[in-house]
């Protein structure tokens, strides 16, 4: 048994229980925050520079292209979000220690997630990283706000919970296994019956939830608005690229030669998911509640991709969840710099936003653009990729309703550059000041978004090769 295969996970592990003894013996407990990031840094080195095969537990668990693409992925949310955090977080410092215990939490699920091919694995891989998120969206107990999102999310959570696992009983019902290499034999050996179809369409409309898509979307604004800046950041693209990987375990790979029971259904999905998002978006007045919309729509983007359901199809989602992660976190760190400073997440707040920081206004700008897919942002590199592996299907009229949405989005993005660019208002206070982390985050995101867009042929090389490991065994 080669238990470096699981390196990552324990020294994320071992460092989480490190966090506890901290906490009991510092009496500086913003020291917490720092230690937390320089172990998600260094884990980011220790992921980039040693890349693995293998796999544990008689294929449980494998460490392969697409595992360690994704853990990569998480890493950067939770490294970005804890450098965010501790700028922006507003919680008794007693507190701390718990903060980041469950942030470090949520992304060790999405790690073991990452790495499982099997059912059991899967699934609870999820639930750890959704249910610690439960606990961060309501972290502010003195908030109404935040505590009426985390019970939101707590109890449609939980319904969706329930539909996964049942559509995953009724597979292990057929099959008689959890294993995704022996469901894919008995799926090919066997004639398909109508428990096995229920069975995947429970798990579709569980999975739908983790990913803000309809109909299991109606969380999202109540929990965006109510949760902490940072951990909404958080909740919008790590969790989101769980569930996604999540899905390509499932669909891309396990159900591919039932591609003609569930690409219908997520193609359908998709189009709501799209449309939905950004029509509902339009009228909203507040920032966090019109990214939150906005990243329903988003998610059915990224669906649009999925039904390409090739190696294409998977690279395309891997590349857009990493260009989309440096995209919203930019977005959220933005919003989480001008509401620590002005108190407000009103749209109308960000009148002569240019004028009082032209860094925030920049990224803003930036990160928006790349949301709405304009060129030479990486936004747009993702969203044509997305539409490529789609069309290689002959999903034409999804591509086209996509490329409607994107134009939609764009409509209510620019009544936010409006307002930061256009409308000139003194405002009291004036000018903004940020601290040195929100600072990095937004050159860092910025940086990322430029050069993904301008140069993405290595990462879409990555994407592919790990896209294509998935099929050899």
């Amino acid at each position: 048994m080669n238990l470096f295969l699981l390196l990552d996970e324990l020294i994320l592990g071992i460092a989480l229980i490190l966090i506890l003894f901290i906490d009991f013996i510092s009496k500086n407990k913003r020291v917490i925050g720092h230690f937390f990031n320089i172990i998600i840094f260094c884990l980011i080195i220790l992921v980039i520079m040693n890349k693995r095969e293998g796999q544990l537990f008689s294929g449980a668990f494998i460490y392969d292209g697409i595992s360690w693409f994704a853990k990569l992925v998480f890493l950067i949310g939770a490294f970005l979000t804890g450098l965010l955090s501790i700028s922006t977080i507003k919680i008794k410092e007693k507190y701390y220690g718990a903060y980041y215990m469950i942030l470090g939490a949520s992304t060790l699920g999405m790690m073991f997630l990452s790495s499982s091919k099997e059912l059991i694995t899967l699934y609870i891989g999820l639930e750890l990283a959704t249910i610690s998120l439960y606990a961060l969206s309501a972290i502010y107990k003195e908030d109404a706000n935040s505590l009426e999102a985390g019970i939101k999310y707590l109890i449609l959570g939980a319904i969706s919970s329930g539909l996964l696992l049942y559509g995953i009983s009724l597979i292990y019902g057929v099959t008689r296994t959890t294993y995704i290499e022996k469901i894919i034999t008995i799926i090919i050996s066997q004639e398909i019956n109508t428990a096995l179809i229920l069975g995947i369409i429970f798990v579709i409309l569980g999975t739908a939830f983790k990913l803000s898509a309809v109909p299991m979307h109606v969380w999202t604004p109540d929990v965006y608005q109510g949760a902490p800046t940072a951990i909404t950041g958080f909740i919008s693209v790590a969790s989101k690229s769980a569930g996604f990987i999540f899905v390509l375990r499932l669909f891309s790979y396990t159900f591919l030669k039932l591609d003609y029971i569930w690409v219908p259904i997520i193609s359908i999905i998709a189009f709501l998911t799209m449309t939905i998002g950004n029509l509902i978006a339009i009228p909203q007045k507040d920032i966090k509640r019109l990214l939150a919309y906005s990243t329903i729509s988003q998610a059915g983007y990224i669906l649009v991709g999925l039904v390409g359901a090739s190696v294409i199809g998977i690279s395309s989602v891997l590349f857009y969840i990493l260009v989309y992660t440096f995209t919203n976190i930019a977005a959220f760190a933005v919003v989480a710099g001008v509401e620590k400073y002005i108190g407000s997440c009103k749209i109308a707040d960000y009148a002569s936003l240019s004028q009082r920081n032209p860094l925030l206004s920049l990224t803003f700008m930036l990160s928006l653009l790349s949301l709405a897919g304009i060129p030479p942002l990486a936004g747009f590199v993702g969203k044509f990729y997305l539409f490529y592996a789609a069309m290689q299907k002959g999903y034409l009229w999804l591509v086209i309703a996509a490329a409607l949405n994107s134009t939609i989005s764009l409509y209510y993005y620019l009544l936010i550059l409006k307002q930061m660019y256009i409308r000139n208002e003194k405002v009291a206070g004036e000018k903004i000041k940020l601290s040195f982390n929100i600072v990095f985050i937004l050159l860092i995101c910025t940086v990322a978004i430029i050069i993904f867009g301008i140069m993405p042929e290595k990462v879409i090389d990555i994407t592919l090769d790990a896209g294509q490991e998935m099929f050899i065994k």
